[in-house]
């Protein structure tokens, strides 16, 4: 190869290099196309939240709901389980579940009985193997008058 064949690759090699460079460099630009407010459509091209997100409310709602669903039951702790923060709470329909409250998340200061009313609002966990349980997050007197 010749001196002035070695001298063209080079430079067209560094100018290919230049121009990659310059393409890598440069901020990426995207173009998103969302309908603006009264555009067509019925929707609006918007993006709709459900006003209420979904939950149990029940006890048998969170023995049939999906992993993770958040859970804001009321009801009472009636028992203490072999394993432990483990206890059986029943709500007002008399259905109950295993609920799982970290030493942590017990109120200081008032006990809790079987005839004190709480209101509990965790995770619903769900087993292969056994049924639902709720990991409480947060537990809350409730004072009916």
């Amino acid at each position: 190869m010749s001196k002035k064949s070695e001298r063209r690759l080079t430079l067209a090699l560094a100018g290919s290099l230049i121009a990659a460079g310059v393409m890598l460099s440069a901020p990426a630009q995207a173009q998103i196309n969302v309908p603006q407010a009264g555009a067509g459509g019925a929707t609006g091209g918007g993006v709709v939240a459900p006003a209420v997100m979904p939950r149990a409310v029940t006890v048998e709602q969170a023995l049939a709901a999906k992993h993770d669903l958040e859970a804001v039951i009321e009801g009472h702790i009636v028992q203490k389980e072999s394993k432990h923060e483990h206890y059986t709470f029943r709500d007002a329909a008399g259905k109950t579940i295993v609920v799982d409250i970290d030493d942590k998340y017990i109120p200081t200061g008032r006990e809790i009985t079987p005839d004190t009313l709480v209101r509990i609002w965790g995770e619903v966990d769900v087993h292969r193997l056994k049924p639902n349980d709720i990991e409480v997050k947060k537990i809350e007197f409730v004072d009916r008058k």
